[in-house]
């Protein structure tokens, strides 16, 4: 069910990783209010990593985790500007992804390249394998999963 799924993208700096600093930039595009239409536009925000998890633990929801990837500095920066273009204001939360001056989730988190972004009528863990399967051109290493990274940005679980 749509309304009881999220997508969201985290993104790290592997300049502060190779220190050992985990600094999440996290783009996880909601409603502001609990109360919305599929298809209207509604005022959105945009939360943090802790945020996004913290409502998935208190919610019981289930958290599916593809990666970490580790992926090109342009897809780095192109995520870092979307989280601006989110906080701006200019940009509407919409369910379904279908009005132009609003995104759903799936769109915030995933439709952040140069190349069509067309993932369907998907939610929940489609909506994010569509994302991934979207910016896996961008990934390094083949896609491959560095353990040592995974260690690091994987420590936030549910208590």
């Amino acid at each position: 069910m749509p309304r009881a799924s999220h997508t969201f993208t985290t993104l790290y700096d592997g300049a502060d990783l190779a220190v050992g600093r985990v600094a999440p930039a996290t783009i996880s595009w909601l409603s502001e209010t609990t109360v919305f239409h599929l298809f209207g536009a509604h005022r959105g925000h945009n939360i943090s990593l802790s945020q996004t998890l913290a409502m998935a633990c208190q919610t019981g929801k289930r958290v599916v985790s593809f990666g970490p990837f580790e992926i090109t500095r342009g897809l780095y920066r192109l995520g870092l500007a979307r989280i601006k273009l989110l906080r701006s204001g200019r940009i509407a939360y919409n369910g379904s992804g279908l009005h132009s001056r609003g995104m759903n989730c799936i769109q915030a988190a995933g439709d952040l390249t140069n190349s069509s972004f067309h993932p369907g009528p998907v939610w929940g863990v489609a909506g994010s394998r569509s994302v991934v399967r979207h910016l896996s051109p961008f990934f390094q290493q083949g896609g491959r999963i560095n353990e040592k990274v995974a260690d690091m940005v994987l420590q936030h679980r549910c208590p």
